[in-house]
């Protein structure tokens, strides 16, 4: 198994092992760890763990390719062993997240902390980091800005099936049934059909994250959520300009998902979203119901 971790305070290769050590529940005479572009020849090829450290610079100090052979029989995630190799080593230590994003970074710090961040990488031969915002205070690097990362909440995957079977329904009515023959969409109904696909789709993607908790982080920016409510706007004027049967399809889908939305939001005459935005709270009264709601659970 294999770990990459990045340090912020620069560590003596002793200190590395035995916190290693410690981790992975092994004796320090267990653990090799070398500079990764030093000599090797002096190296424990045998070690159940291998720690290859490289300098960095910026807010990271050294970075860690931890391998661990399939002796060690306590080999925690990579979450885990931050978070304790960071109480272990009384340092802040980051590890990569799991969207496919190069800045989406964790954080863990000894008193147990652990937050997003987004760190930033230079393109200089030599490694340097620089740490641009994190979710949560950080007081051992207190000059970098506190604020939600939007991106991350981009790419966490969410399911759509309402959409989804919405397309599908459509879809079917352009096949030819035992008693029916197809009836065929024209160029420019198709292109507003996907574009009431893609609306849809951004209006049950904030009912899921609601529905979740705010999945993955517990946050979720005011404007984002406008830009779910405006998205609902551009499903209404569609389905009032849709031909049958595929308008009455669309309002099946929204009825449902418009059902979930009122369960998880209460009516406040768009107070919080007038204050979260600074919009005009006159101009939210002449807007359509769901900008009339806000979240039980307020994420910003």
């Amino acid at each position: 198994m294999a770990y990459s971790l990045l340090e912020i305070d620069r560590l003596p290769p002793a200190l590395i092992a035995s916190a290693l050590a410690a981790c992975l529940h092994v004796s320090s005479s267990e653990v090799d760890v070398a500079d990764a572009d030093g000599a090797q020849d002096e190296r424990n090829w045998d070690a159940p763990v291998l720690c290859d450290v490289s300098d960095a610079g910026g807010h990271v100090s050294q970075s860690l390719d931890i391998y661990v052979q399939d002796s060690v029989r306590h080999r925690p995630s990579e979450a885990e062993l931050a978070l304790t190799f960071s109480a272990a080593t009384n340092t802040v230590i980051l590890y990569p997240a799991e969207e496919q994003i190069p800045s989406a970074y964790w954080l863990a710090t000894p008193d147990r902390l652990v937050t997003r961040v987004r760190l930033l990488s230079s393109d200089d031969e030599a490694a340097s980091y620089s740490i641009d915002a994190a979710e949560a205070y950080i007081p051992q690097l207190s000059q970098v800005r506190t604020i939600q990362l939007p991106e991350i909440i981009r790419e966490h995957p969410v399911p759509t099936p309402t959409a989804s079977a919405f397309a599908a329904a459509v879809n079917s009515l352009a096949q030819p049934g035992e008693e029916s023959a197809a009836v065929r969409l024209p160029a420019d109904l198709e292109s507003a059909v996907e574009r009431a696909r893609a609306y849809l789709s951004e209006w049950e993607r904030l009912t899921r994250r609601m529905a979740s908790g705010w999945q993955p982080t517990g946050r979720y920016p005011a404007d984002m959520y406008c830009a779910a409510l405006q998205s609902r706007d551009h499903v209404d004027q569609l389905a009032a300009d849709l031909p049958e049967p595929v308008s009455g399809l669309l309002r099946e889908a929204l009825d449902q998902l418009d059902s979930e939305f009122r369960t998880l939001t209460q009516g406040d005459g768009g107070h919080e979203i007038a204050e979260a935005t600074g919009t005009p709270h006159l101009d939210l009264l002449e807007r359509s119901w769901w900008w009339q709601r806000r979240p039980k659970e307020l994420p910003w």
